[in-house]
């Protein structure tokens, strides 16, 4: 796979009250190094009127048993995905920092010429108590 990448995520959540699917898609740098495929991009995302948009350092590595998505800024996060282990975290608020534990039921990465998809459900937990069950999609496509 060449450098240049396209990357689109698909994130759903379901909880008691509601479905919510947020889709995005940004350029971005792949490489693979020690086993791991590695991607680099940036997410900008929406801000309210007349304020300045905050890039937020994104990087994805996927491994065959594995997924970690960090993003650095205002609202830094690591997020590890694999079946079978819980793993904790602090998701960053406003208001403080949340412990945050994932729980991957499923992980399925297909690795084609040029093109990488993962498909991955999990269920979130904030303090220890259940708060949705999740789903990721990505695609990551070369990007001539």
């Amino acid at each position: 796979m060449n450098e240049n990448v396209l990357i689109s995520i698909v994130g759903r959540h379901l909880t008691d009250d509601d479905e919510n699917t947020i889709e995005t898609k940004y350029p971005g740098k792949y490489a693979f190094f020690q086993g791991k495929h590695i991607i680099r991009y940036v997410e900008y995302p929406e801000v309210e009127e007349n304020a300045a948009p905050a890039a937020i350092p994104c990087m994805l590595k996927i491994d065959k048993n594995n997924v970690i998505l960090s993003k650095k800024g205002a609202a830094p996060v690591k997020m590890h995905f694999s079946p079978g282990t819980a793993h904790n975290t602090l998701y960053q608020t406003p208001l403080g920092s949340l412990p945050l534990r994932i729980n991957t039921s499923e992980l399925e990465i297909t690795e084609e010429d040029g093109a990488i998809s993962v498909n991955l459900s999990y269920k979130l937990h904030i303090n220890g108590n259940p708060i949705s069950e999740c789903s990721m999609s990505i695609s990551i496509v070369e990007n001539s």
